[in-house]
């Protein structure tokens, strides 16, 4: 029996869990991990997660643990669940506590808000000399969608093909269609990026501009990313095209859909200052990542070249402009 370790047992940590047991693999050992001791007491004695999806429960089937010791011990997979911030410290537990030969899938849509780097690049640099297999996973969905086994489509990145046609072979269901590719750069930064652009969408709401509009900026401001990762960072063309899960696919569905960073967009829209408008995000438990990419912009200067990455980095990091210079460049370019 493989153990799959699912490390982090929050909204998509619990999509991810709770897919993978609708898929009933008699040779498959789910267990999982979280910080907050009520998650592992909840989901062991009732079936049932405290704060998502509260009355649905899961099978009888997946273990849950209350240290990452316990989870990471014979793990032949790790999903890493967590958030970008906690990348190195999750990376330095699995070097001392996994066993070689170890895969790690991470599902993080963001940069290390300290260094710019890509996570993998975070996990290469803590895991230096241990033997491990890596690979990105990202894609147009969220946690709802995947909990409720809606039709969806994601990619999965890793410079080994074996790795990749092992972790499609893994995800593959009914209702979830997987592409491969080894464009581990490439999907790192869509995945971090539309983020960004996913705010941008929610600030055109809250301005209370059309549809229109916000299609508009949407595909003008991707684009502009796009040409940048592939010409000056070395991403490969399809990456960044519309048929890509982690860009086109999953840029329409964080700029249009009920997504966290596009949530927080319209507060910002409305008015509310980014400082209110984080608070408001995390009293309900939502990360807004796409944050953290704007911190580090100044590590891709490239990237702070286009106007509105500029823009949104002023309003939200440095808070030197407010909603209305927004407003102003957005009349001018539509």
């Amino acid at each position: 029996m493989k153990n799959i370790a699912i490390y982090g047992v929050g909204a998509f940590g619990y999509a991810i869990l709770k897919h993978l047991d609708n898929k009933q693999d008699s040779t498959l050992q789910l267990i999982g991990y979280d910080h907050l001791p009520e998650v592992a007491e909840s989901l062991t004695t009732k079936r049932t997660h405290p704060f998502f999806h509260t009355t649905t429960s899961i099978s009888e089937s997946p273990v849950f643990v209350t240290t990452p010791e316990e989870l990471l011990r014979d793990a032949a997979i790790v999903v890493l669940a967590v958030s970008s911030d906690s990348s190195r410290d999750v990376a330095r537990t699995i070097k001392a506590h996994a066993r070689p030969g170890v895969i790690i899938v991470n599902i993080a849509k963001a940069l290390d808000k300290k260094t710019g780097k890509r996570i993998s690049e975070v996990i290469a640099e803590e895991l230096a000399s241990f033997d491990y297999r890596y690979a990105a996973l990202a894609g147009g969905t969220t946690a709802d969608d995947f909990f409720h086994h809606e039709p969806l489509g994601v990619d999965i990145a890793s410079p080994d093909k074996a790795t990749g046609n092992e972790l499609k072979q893994l995800f593959t269901s009914d209702n979830l269609d997987i592409t491969t590719t080894d464009d581990l750069l490439g999907v790192e930064y869509a995945s971090a990026l539309k983020n960004v652009v996913s705010i941008l969408a929610g600030i055109v709401h809250g301005l209370g501009f059309s549809y229109g509009s916000e299609t508009h900026i949407i595909s003008v401001t991707a684009g502009s990313i796009g040409r940048v990762c592939v010409e000056q960072l070395g991403a490969q063309p399809e990456t960044f095209s519309i048929a890509s899960q982690s860009w086109g696919n999953d840029m329409w569905m964080s700029c249009t859909g009920n997504t966290r960073n596009r949530a927080f967009g319209e507060l910002l829209g409305k008015g509310k200052p980014a400082n209110e408008a984080l608070a408001e995000m995390r009293k309900d438990r939502k990360l807004v990542e796409g944050v953290n990419t704007l911190q580090i912009i100044d590590q891709l200067p490239a990237l702070k070249e286009i106007t509105a990455i500029q823009l949104l980095h002023e309003l939200i990091i440095d808070q030197t402009i407010d909603i209305t210079t927004i407003k102003n460049h957005l009349l001018k370019t539509s």
